[in-house]
């Protein structure tokens, strides 16, 4: 699996698999897992949040300050804390998203969860999601949890990723596909 991973991936994987290591063996997994959907969350919404995460014009030191007064508000595990300090010590802040994410798959996988990122045009109303999700449960199990995307770029409808199967009726696909039929007729 390690050969198919690019540079970043790799890296995102070992930091990830490392906290989740840690994580482990101090038997608190929940509240890590807790703290990381958190600043998830926050890097998501906050844009200048997520521009500072990447920025390299901003130190290390800077982002694990404001970064840990967000956590400190939220009383965030020590374990979380000073996973947060390696990550500024090896200046790999602009890799968290990533390894956030990448923890969040290696918790599942070891848990048996199924994991399904819905990308859409626009914002889904609870009851849209609400509906996509009964829909996957009674094919997948019990054992699902989405993540739900805005990509204003793939126009209208949708693309479910689950593990390495995609299907995507997305209308930018779509077009895609009549505009390449169309060269060939």
């Amino acid at each position: 699996m390690s050969s198919q991973l690019s540079s970043g991936d790799l890296i995102s994987d070992r930091y990830a698999s490392a906290l989740y290591d840690l994580s482990v063996e101090s038997k608190n997994i929940d509240t890590v897992l807790k703290d990381l959907y958190l600043l998830k969350k926050c890097i998501q919404k906050n844009n200048d949040l997520k521009i500072l995460v990447k920025s390299p014009l901003i130190s290390s030191d800077d982002k694990l300050k404001i970064i840990q007064t967000i956590l400190f508000k939220q009383s965030a595990d020590k374990l979380t804390i000073i996973f947060l300090k390696v990550v500024s010590n090896n200046k790999r802040f602009s890799s968290l998203p990533s390894i956030i994410s990448q923890f969040i798959k290696i918790n599942a996988q070891k848990r048996g969860d199924i994991l399904a990122d819905i990308t859409s045009a626009d914002e889904l109303s609870d009851k849209q999601r609400n509906e996509i999700k009964d829909q996957l449960k009674s094919i997948l199990g019990e054992k699902l949890f989405l993540n739900f995307k805005v990509d204003k770029k793939i126009i209208g409808g949708l693309i479910v990723k689950i593990g390495s199967k995609m299907i995507d009726s997305s209308l930018a696909t779509k077009i895609n596909k009549l505009k390449i039929a169309m060269r060939e007729a």
